[in-house]
C-alpha cells in the first residue's frame, strides 16, 4: 500500500515561537510543537536578539510550506532586515543533540 504521509511542513500561519541558534539559523516551533531548523543564506544581523520577526512565504496562501527563497523579516536591523531562507527541515532530537554538543565544544575552545 502506498504511504500518504505528508512531509513535515512549516506553515507561516502556524508558527508558535522561534529562537536563534546562531546568526544564520533559527529553531522554529509550530502550533503542534514540532521543531524546524530554518537555515538562512547568510548572516542575518541582530537576529540573535530575538526581536519580533515575520516569516514571509512566496506561496499562494498561509497554508503553503515555508521553503528556500522565502523570507524572515525582523525589526532588529534598520536596513536589509529581509533574510532569505536557504532550507527548512524537521529538527530531530538527534540534530538538537549534535547542535548542543557543537555549542559546548565551541564554548570549551573559547575559554582557552
Amino acid at each position: 500500500t502506498p504511504s500518504f504521509a505528508q512531509p513535515a511542513c512549516l506553515m507561516a500561519s502556524q508558527i508558535w515561537k522561534w529562537m536563534p541558534l546562531d546568526r544564520k539559523t533559527l529553531i522554529v516551533e509550530d502550533t503542534v510543537h514540532r521543531k524546524f531548523k530554518v537555515t538562512l543564506y547568510g548572516i542575518c544581523p541582530n537576529l540573535d536578539f530575538n526581536v519580533g520577526a515575520a516569516f514571509i512565504s512566496r506561496g499562494n496562501s498561509q497554508l503553503d510550506c515555508l521553503r528556500a527563497g522565502d523570507m524572515v523579516v525582523h525589526r532588529g536591523y534598520a536596513a536589509g532586515n529581509q533574510c532569505p531562507i536557504r532550507s527548512v527541515q524537521l529538527y530531530t532530537p538527534a540534530m538538537q543533540k549534535a547542535d548542543e554538543a557543537a555549542a559546548a565544544a565551541a564554548k570549551t575552545q573559547d575559554s582557552y
